[in-house]
């Protein structure tokens, strides 16, 4: 099934709003990053278009993309793709983070966003990019591995541990 990578719209409300309640409880990652509960949908998707679109970034959000991993016309994940990294984020983030629904992983929807996003980070310049996941995360190891990106090190600090893998970004 053809897969895109695109801006959320207001549209998208009930099926994001439904990711997100579904990802509450995922220990990885959220869905709708900076979801404030109670906050007008509308208001979500301005505040993360506007990062995405460059037009306004606040602090302490970076540069960079927040799209919609969309398939045959439904939401089935999210990534964020951070063009630019702060000390905290080249550690413990790195440019790329990736959630797929529940109810759509083991389609190979993810390997297909993982590339797409690596071309989007190609085209703004990243040639090599930082990706992390938890250790306990075996689906993001095994599509690490499987895309090529190279286990650096394990990146600890007093709350978390990350598997840090540097991934070459191509067109």
């Amino acid at each position: 099934m053809a897969l895109s990578l695109r801006l959320p719209v207001i549209t998208d409300e009930i099926e994001a709003m439904a990711g997100h309640h579904q990802m509450l409880a995922d220990p990885f990652m959220d869905f709708l990053l900076d979801y404030r509960p109670g906050e007008p949908f509308a208001a979500w998707v301005e505040r993360v278009n506007a990062v995405s679109l460059g037009t306004h970034c606040p602090e302490p959000w970076l540069p960079g993309e927040f799209l919609f991993i969309e398939a045959g016309g439904v939401v089935v994940g999210r990534v964020w793709l951070r063009h630019r990294l702060d000390a905290h984020m080249a550690e413990y983030e790195g440019h790329l983070g990736y959630v797929v629904l529940p109810g759509f992983r083991r389609r190979g929807y993810a390997s297909q966003a993982l590339a797409m996003s690596s071309a989007r980070l190609h085209r703004v310049g990243i040639e090599i990019a930082v990706v992390t996941c938890d250790p306990s995360n075996e689906a993001s190891i095994a599509l690490l591995e499987g895309a090529g990106a190279t286990f650096e090190r394990l990146a600890v600090s007093p709350t978390m541990t990350r598997r840090r893998y540097l991934l070459a970004t191509s067109a």
